[in-house]
């Protein structure tokens, strides 16, 4: 059963607002099959993925790690934020699933700013949370993954800008 925007979590912040959740999976700790989750419970919701920005270049494209393919990352990164906050500024729930550690989460917080729509950011990690914004996921199956993440947003304990 979906969760809606009235009564259950939102990343909006309340009143069927949208919002923005940058879902970032370093180390492989299942991010795809946790964002496929969240974006099922949460209603009306969107799940972007920031490598199918890159993917939708057709000439000149770098492998993302090689010198030289910092501008074509920065301006697919800008497309996948600007993406993002076009959805949730039309009241939708945005999951966006990222391989890696963006960047820079200037991107993002700037779109925040701009639009009015909540950021969270949650790394996954398979290790002992660090940071605040990590979750540690070494014992935990993409289900409990997801309502541990959900649970967070709740809180807003991953809130990282308006």
């Amino acid at each position: 059963m979906n969760r809606t925007t009235v009564g259950g979590p939102e990343l909006g912040g309340g009143r069927g607002a949208g919002g923005v959740l940058v879902l970032v999976d370093p180390a492989g700790a299942g991010s795809s099959r946790v964002a496929e989750l969240l974006a099922q419970e949460l209603h009306p919701s969107v799940h972007l993925r920031t490598d199918d920005f890159l993917q939708v270049i057709r000439n000149g494209r770098l492998s993302p790690e090689l010198p030289g393919a910092d501008r074509q990352d920065a301006t697919a990164l800008a497309a996948a934020a600007q993406a993002a906050f076009a959805y949730a500024t039309g009241g939708y729930q945005v999951v966006v699933e990222c391989a890696g550690a963006p960047a820079t989460l200037d991107t993002f917080r700037r779109e925040s700013r701009t639009t009015g729509a909540a950021l969270h950011y949650v790394v996954l990690t398979a290790a002992a949370p660090t940071t605040p914004h990590e979750l540690g996921t070494g014992a935990l199956t993409p289900d409990t993954t997801a309502e541990s993440v959900l649970t967070a947003l709740s809180t807003r304990s991953h809130l990282l800008g308006w």
